[in-house]
């Protein structure tokens, strides 16, 4: 497993425990508590003979010092295997800095400050000379250590929300000297920057993914790196929640940046606008605020940037209602039905209102709403676990049934009445529209298909159908130029094949007549923490980008080359009618 770790936290952690052993042991030895006392054993082999602040400083320092190391360790190493809290998880660790204290360390610091110049002992015999009462206070202060390590080592990514960072300042930042070869009308090849921006912990702490995968700081290299593999459109994600200060108040001061990296580039930027998560300010998606707050946003990102054509307003909407008030694992954390109805509102009406905004701005702007494609399989022919997997093969395109205006069946009708939806509400979703420009995005991970269990539970059924049965599914029931949107495999070394599995499907659903206008490998770089959804900021990194967070290619990555150097030419892939329609 690989990790990020926060090494000012880490030596701020060990330097804390450090302090808290010594503060709860020096007590114990001016009160004349014969016990082990570390920081002059440390202190006065550098100043034998002076005074006590002296070798108290001297050795302090050398204590703080170890700690650090240790905490350091303890970082890399130790944090997050064990599922246990963090005081139990520093606890458990300082055993084994406690065991080489008592057995090595404080045996040789001991032969270290004898007189004689030659010592005939062995090993054992050196332990066996530490007092009980040594091993009993080198033990108390290692899990005094532990205690405060493991307290203060936590969440190494993300940061309290409400006090967002100071943006590194971007590496690399010279002008590329390749540009994308971006074809209007060719059939896209995409990848994108994992942008989540959720809260988790009751909103008190923020999950930034573009922090985490350090694109705040090399930005330019990303970008770079997408011309190198032969993209032509990006997938981006301004943060909102660093953008969007307050009503009508916003810094594009980092997205201005950006997006002129993507222009002079020529990478053609499908934005991104709100992808799981809010500003501070807006709180959560039960805001009835919502939608008005995001559409006047739109309006100023598009009045911004004029030159931008592709946009996804809402990201996997159905996603972000699930997790945030179905599920309980972002933002508002709710977990019942009329919490999760009202969140699919919010999103729908955002989306609506969002698209209304741009288009007064880029009346010929084109949309990719992503959603993820989902299927719920019965496992048995019982009516209610029957009634449960339809029930939820309906309830995943209730976000895109109210964007698009299409009616629901009855079933869900009422569920949307029982759960708070009025009919005036509803009524607003099927009423006219502003006709646009649209491909729906359907994404597919292996955890996208799921089986519906004896318990009425869903469980990860992994891939069974595959992209083509699933896409094909919300092919029929909207009948939209289509586009897979987002791909990726946690199996690093299985990933090249995942590719190709994917890539497959989508010739295979041209053939059969669908209008698949676009591919996406999902991300450029790796991720973290998404395999618990970003339920935990545990720092565990997962190796799914085209490269990972050093920027240097993955397998995937060079497949995803070759794949594009073989195909962009390719004479079906080349020149799309069903595109060059939309654009026109």
């Amino acid at each position: 497993m690989i990790r990020i770790v926060s090494f000012r936290k880490a030596a701020l952690a060990g330097a804390a425990g450090a302090a808290a052993w010594e503060a709860a042991l020096r007590p114990l030895l001016l009160a004349g508590v014969p016990t082990a006392d570390i920081v002059r054993s440390l202190g006065t082999l550098v100043i034998p003979e002076g005074p006590a602040w002296a070798w108290w400083a001297v050795g302090m320092g050398m204590h703080v010092a170890v700690g650090v190391l240790w905490a350091v360790f303890y970082a890399y190493f130790w944090w997050s295997l064990l599922r246990w809290r963090p005081l139990f998880q520093g606890l458990a660790f300082a055993i084994a800095p406690a065991a080489l204290a008592i057995l090595v360390m404080y045996p040789q610091l001991g032969v270290m400050h004898a007189s004689q110049r030659v010592l005939h002992v062995g090993p054992w015999t050196l332990a066996a000379q530490v007092a009980w009462s040594d091993r009993a206070g080198l033990l108390l202060g290692h899990l005094v250590y532990g205690a405060v390590l493991g307290l203060l080592y936590t969440r190494p990514v993300g940061y309290p929300a409400g006090r967002p960072p100071r943006l590194p300042r971007a590496r690399g930042a010279a002008r590329s000297l390749r540009r994308a070869e971006a074809r209007e009308g060719s059939f896209i090849f995409a990848t994108g920057t994992e942008c989540s921006y959720p809260t988790v912990e009751d909103g008190r702490w923020r999950r930034d993914q573009m922090l985490a995968a350090g694109h705040y700081r090399h930005w330019p290299r990303d970008f770079d790196l997408c011309v190198e593999v032969g993209v032509s459109h990006v997938r981006y994600g301004p943060p909102l929640h660093l953008v969007l200060l307050g009503p009508d108040r916003y810094d594009w001061s980092f997205c201005d940046e950006a997006m002129h990296g993507l222009r002079e580039r020529g990478l053609v930027p499908i934005v991104d606008l709100c992808h799981f998560g809010l500003p501070d300010w807006l709180e959560d998606f039960q805001n009835p605020e919502v939608p008005a707050a995001l559409a006047a946003y739109a309006g100023a990102f598009a009045g911004r940037y004029p030159w931008v054509r592709f946009y996804t307003p809402v990201n996997e909407m159905f996603v972000c209602a699930k997790l945030s008030a179905l599920h309980g694992v972002w933002n508002e954390q709710r977990k019942d039905e009329r919490s999760f109805v009202t969140a699919v509102c919010r999103l729908a009406k955002a989306n609506r209102l969002m698209i209304d905004r741009i288009l007064l701005r880029r009346p010929d702007a084109v949309f990719v709403h992503s959603e993820s494609g989902e299927f719920f399989q019965a496992c048995c022919p019982d009516e209610n676990i029957l009634r449960t997997a339809e029930f939820e093969n309906q309830r995943r395109f209730l976000p895109l049934d109210l964007l698009l205006g299409r009616e629901v069946d009855e079933t869900m009708r009422g569920h949307l009445r029982k759960h708070g939806m009025p009919d005036e509400e509803y009524d607003w979703f099927m009423g006219d529209r502003t006709p646009c420009r649209t491909v729906l995005g359907v994404d597919y991970y292996e955890s996208n298909e799921q089986l519906i269990d004896t318990d009425g539970k869903p469980q990860a059924l992994g891939e069974l159908f595959g992209w083509y049965v699933i896409a094909m599914q919300y092919w029929d029931r909207y009948q939209l130029p289509m586009m897979h949107t987002e791909t990726n495999r946690m199996d690093a070394r299985d990933a090249p094949r995942w590719l190709w599995r994917q890539w497959h499907n989508v010739r295979l659903i041209r053939k059969a007549g669908v209008p698949v206008v676009g591919f996406t490998w999902y991300s450029l770089t790796d991720q973290v923490d998404w395999n618990m959804a970003l339920g935990e900021a545990l720092g565990n990194v997962d190796p799914v980008g085209l490269f990972d967070l050093n920027r240097d290619p993955r397998a995937v990555g060079l497949a995803y080359r070759h794949l594009i150097r073989m195909f962009r030419d390719d004479p079906g892939l080349r020149d799309l009618p069903e595109l060059k329609e939309l654009l026109a």
